[in-house]
């Protein structure tokens, strides 16, 4: 089989767990309304934690990284919503720039902790061959599980529970009006996106270099898969999450490396340009 093939597949793993993380950060955009530029710090949290129970032998199993990792960060969202977020919410720029400062922060103390270096954990053996093409246990692991999570979101915002969320989203003040605890939800919708993003983290870290500043580029690609695919819609953002992963993995195979992120906002600003809106937007043109 040509080696393509493979490119595709190991793309297709990657893009579905940055729509996991892309899912979290829309929730953060419709719920809290904020831009949380720390939603990338919580991505390495969770690779990071993969790192440490593989390092000291404590587990190789993806399931004990993304339960320990989803604990962790859904404790450090929701404290971080609760004491920073929700009291600073109405100043969108002290939100961008408090958040920005958590995200240093965290990379400083990573490389406090770990060292400034690239560190690595094994990918494990593959699950089985199919034509020549290895179907990598990292990435069927991580297309089940984010497919599993954003479905199950999915069906969540479409229930009778997920009516609160859909409520503060469009009319806060109505939602407070009935009742609900606007503030609550907005700390706990913080700490599950930062959880998602965890645990988007420890699904990829077998396939990639663990840095402590590595949550940058899927925070870009994040916003970007919100922006173009809208924050309602889960499947629209799953496929276009899918479509960058698997245009990053061509253009590294056929240019280099180094090109796959610039192909990626090339395509990316062309579509915005064509359709600012957003893809899921029934108006092409511009907003005046």
């Amino acid at each position: 089989m040509h080696p393509f093939a493979q490119v595709i597949l190991d793309g297709l793993f990657t893009g579905s767990t940055y729509a996991l993380m892309a899912a979290g950060l829309a929730l953060i955009l419709g719920v809290v309304k904020v831009v949380n530029l720390s939603h990338g710090a919580f991505f390495s949290l969770g690779a990071y934690v993969a790192y440490v129970l593989s390092a000291k032998e404590v587990s190789n199993n993806p399931a004990a990284a993304v339960l320990l990792a989803c604990v962790i960060a859904f404790a450090f969202g929701v404290f971080l919503g609760k004491s920073f977020i929700n009291p600073v919410r109405s100043h969108p720029f002290s939100v961008a720039v408090g958040s920005l400062g958590f995200a240093i922060l965290f990379e400083q103390a990573a490389q406090m902790l770990w060292g400034p270096h690239p560190v690595s954990i094994g990918s494990g053996p593959p699950w089985g061959e199919l034509s020549g093409v290895v179907v990598r246990r990292w990435g069927a692991v991580s297309l089940l599980a984010s497919a599993g999570i954003l479905g199950g979101l999915a069906l969540f915002l479409s229930s009778r529970w997920g009516l609160p969320l859909k409520l503060i989203s469009e009319e806060e003040e109505i939602a407070g009006s009935v009742g609900i605890d606007v503030e609550k939800y907005r700390y706990l919708t913080f700490g599950f996106a930062a959880a998602a993003a965890a645990v988007a983290g420890a699904l990829l870290a077998p396939a990639t270099s663990i840095t402590p500043t590595m949550g940058r580029v899927p925070l870009i690609l994040s916003l970007i898969v919100v922006i173009a695919s809208g924050m309602e819609n889960v499947l629209a953002i799953f496929l276009l999450a899918m479509g960058l992963g698997l245009l990053s993995n061509i253009s590294a195979y056929l240019l280099a490396p180094q090109w796959s992120h610039v192909s990626l906002l090339t395509v990316i600003s062309l579509l915005l340009l064509l359709r600012p809106a957003g893809l899921s937007s029934t108006d092409p043109g511009r907003d005046d």
